[in-house]
């Protein structure tokens, strides 16, 4: 009996229950007088894989009780929830005056007995049981069948066959209510995509359109580019993008007719896309129907589509996302915008927004449900509306995508739904909770402390009122070691990001740094605590205050110079400063666009051994030019005034950070032996071009610059610079940056020899 019947056959065999399930309870629930339960009995549709007793368990109906529905309906449902069963039905039948006789009839799940394969060569049948993913002795699930099948086309095609097709049959086990899978495969010719030959373009040239599409010709990169490899899914992508990219430019009615796979020879085939163009249309006239709320005058600035110009399918879909977000923002919540194009002779149409407003909405109640470790305030606290405001559909958008940018939800659903009063609609928002704790460690090496071991604890959704689950307050907790041959640093830090229920982010933190990599000459080790505030100001922008007071130790060798000697000691640190930073970045990890601006200010002298008073500014621009190149321009300038200002609060450049062609802190003022002491002021810039190779690779050019003063507010000294090359590369532990700096002007204590400057992390 194949699927198809035996679907068929229980479609059918349902609707029979079902219909007697209807009339039989009709007339026992059309009796008065309560009816006792006499007999349980279990009939089976199909195979008994179920034993009646495992049915009797789930149900809290038994012998003896007075017929319920309610309890009927309870049992089905949990019996449903057990997995065991595709359909259920309760029968009822008089027994005696009083009396009923209840009839559960069930069709249970068949058992995985086997998994086969049929037709494979390139895979063997273990390889492809781990695709499928199918436990045998589970209930038989056809959707995790059919996930499986899409899993071992998709191993197919990542292999190169991309003609290869898979089915499956559903058939009958070796025993009593067991059933096999079998995968039927037919791999067909390995199809390795030689070349991409477009028919009918004009308008754009081949090599203008194959950048459009994600489907690539093999090179002798493709075992680390992954190219060369037809996915019959990215194709169809690949095609909708080029139409797309046709509709955007004008050709209304651009389409690709016809796809087809040439075979070169038994390994390769070359892609054959197929255009009709059509013609190039312009606008004619722009109009809109439908307003009633609003004067068409208040809506048409809002459009970009405008007469006499080219057609632009991406045009129109901004309009109609403009008019959506103009009346979803004034609370018509159910409004509808529907472009029509009609023809005004020749190339020319008419574009009109028909709009469909209905009915203005305020917001009733925000119901949460699905956090069970995160507090209902901590989603509150992220949602841009509340109840009683006007339906606002750009704000309830904003309000899932900072529900999702905490990083403690798989999913976030926010639907509206109907209440008792017509003018008010409910929010229901619905997350799927994820671990937000991690435990890190590992080693790494830089060419600045050398060798370094880690260990780091971090929990994002952090609650330290929750003993000892210590989750859902959506506080920021770190703990994190670093010990390695040049350092050793210990760091506990917590933050609570909505500082007595308002959008202001409380910090603090306790360090302790031995710090063994600054000086070949003397040691420093710092540790003390820290507490800051930080406060966003519009949408790029946040200001962020700190107060630090730290010990600083710093222990001189017996064989340096007097100006370092004079540095020995004890000093006790109160500093309390202040920043501004403004980021549009479009990533923090690889920035294409976008730029980020910081000025901050601080003040040693709050008690201590230090006075002192800090000044910064900086900023860094990025540029993404043709051929995803990426070039970006920084610059920094830094001063401390004082009449006394301790070496570790001097200013010092080179190495990884900003000169790349000296060694770390090497450039500035320096003793008579050339160590360097630092200076009260530094600045310095950096022009970088970063240019894609394969996948996660790219290479760099760079030039720096720089000067280091021994006096505060200036820039008069040696300057110092030099060029380079490098090379990134984005790993899962994050990008390691490698660069060799050749140093073009440098002081009398510089050489001229080249650097290399190696580093892992993220520059934030």
């Amino acid at each position: 009996m194949n699927r198809l019947f035996k679907t068929a056959f229980a479609g059918f065999c349902a609707t029979v229950v079902s219909f007697s399930f209807l009339t039989q309870t009709t007339n026992a629930q059309s009796a008065d007088t309560p009816k006792t339960v006499k007999d349980i009995d279990v009939q089976y549709i199909g195979d008994a894989s179920v034993s009646a007793d495992r049915v009797l368990s789930n149900m809290s109906l038994k012998v003896g009780d007075t017929f319920s529905q309610a309890t009927v309906e309870d049992d089905i449902k949990n019996l449903f929830a057990s997995g065991s069963f595709e359909n259920i039905r309760v029968l009822t039948e008089p027994v005696g005056a009083n009396g009923v006789r209840v009839i559960v009839v069930v069709q249970t799940r068949s058992v995985l007995g086997k998994v086969g394969f049929q037709g494979n060569t390139v895979f063997s049948d273990e390889k492809l049981r781990s695709k499928a993913d199918l436990e045998v002795g589970q209930n038989v699930n056809e959707g995790a069948i059919q996930a499986g099948e899409r899993e071992i086309q998709k191993a197919y095609q990542e292999a190169g066959f991309s003609e290869a097709t898979v089915s499956y049959d559903i058939v009958s086990g070796g025993q009593e209510g067991f059933s096999d899978v079998l995968y039927k495969i037919d791999e067909g010719g390995k199809s390795l995509l030689r070349d991409i030959e477009f028919v009918g373009n004009t308008a754009f040239t081949s090599k203008e359109l194959r950048k459009l599409m994600k489907s690539k010709e093999t090179s002798l990169l493709s075992g680390v580019t992954n190219s060369g490899k037809i996915n019959s899914d990215q194709l169809d992508d690949d095609i909708e993008a080029v139409e797309k990219h046709y509709r955007d430019s004008g050709y209304l009615n651009a389409a690709i007719v016809d796809t087809r796979r040439v075979r070169v020879d038994d390994k390769r085939v070359d892609l054959v896309v197929t255009i009709d163009e059509g013609d190039v249309y312009n606008v004619s006239s722009v109009q809109i129907s439908g307003a009633r709320a609003f004067n068409v005058g208040d809506l048409s600035p809002f459009l970009k589509s405008t007469p006499g110009q080219q057609f632009s399918a991406k045009t129109v879909e901004e309009d109609i996302n403009s008019l959506r977000d103009y009346y979803g923002s004034r609370g018509y919540a159910e409004a509808r915008v529907t472009p029509q194009l009609d023809s005004a002779g020749g190339t020319n149409v008419d574009v009109t927004y028909d709009i469909f407003e209905g009915e203005k909405y305020y917001i009733g109640k925000i119901n949460i449900q699905g956090n069970d470790k995160t507090k209902d305030k901590v989603l509150r606290n992220e949602m841009a509306i509340e109840p009683g405001q006007i339906y606002n559909t750009p704000r309830i958008s904003a309000s899932k995508r900072r529900l999702e940018n905490t990083g403690y939800f798989a999913s976030v659903d926010v639907l509206p739904t109907e209440t008792d009063r017509p003018e008010y609609k409910d929010l229901n928002v619905t997350v799927t909770e994820r671990p937000t704790g991690t435990f890190n460690f590992g080693a790494g090496f830089s060419s600045i402390d050398n060798f370094v071991g880690f260990v780091e604890v971090t929990q994002t959704n952090f609650d330290i009122g929750n003993w000892p689950g210590l989750t859902g307050a959506g506080q920021r907790f770190r703990a994190a070691a670093r010990v390695g041959t040049e350092r050793k640093d210990f760091v506990i830090s917590l933050t609570e990001p909505w500082f007595l229920n308002r959008p202001l982010a409380l910090g603090g933190e306790l360090f302790y740094r031995d710090l063994l990599f600054l000086s070949d000459d003397y040691d420093q080790t710092n540790y003390g605590t820290a507490i800051n505030l930080r406060k966003k100001v519009g949408e790029h922008s946040h200001i962020r205050s700190e107060y630090k007071l730290q010990s600083v130790e710093i222990d001189v060798d017996g064989d340096a110079s007097e100006i370092l000697m004079a540095e020995e000691g004890d000093y006790l640190q109160s500093k309390i400063g202040l920043d501004y930073i403004h980021d549009t970045r479009d990533d923090l990890f690889l920035p294409r666009k976008g730029h980020r601006f910081n000025v901050g200010a601080a003040y040693s002298g709050l008690g201590g051994d230090v006075e002192d008073t800090h000044f910064e500014i900086g900023g860094i621009q990025y540029m993404n030019l043709p051929f995803d190149t990426i070039f970006s321009f920084q610059g920094h300038f830094n001063s401390v005034s004082g009449d006394d200002v301790p070496i570790f609060d001097r200013r010092f450049l080179g190495g990884a950070n900003n000169l790349r062609g000296f060694d770390f802190r090497d450039v500035g003022p320096k003793d008579a032996s050339g160590e360097p002491i630092g200076g009260q002021a530094s600045g310095w810039a950096t022009a970088e071009l970063t240019v894609p190779i394969i996948r996660q690779l790219r290479g760099a050019l760079f030039y720096d610059i720089g000067v280091v003063s021994p006096d505060d507010f200036s820039l008069d000294g040696n300057v110092n610079s030099n060029f380079g090359v490098g090379i990134r590369l984005f790993l899962p532990v994050g990008p390691l940056r490698l660069d060799y700096g050749i140093p073009v002007d440098s002081d009398e204590f510089n050489d001229s020899s080249g650097r290399f400057n190696f580093n892992i992390g993220y520059s934030f």
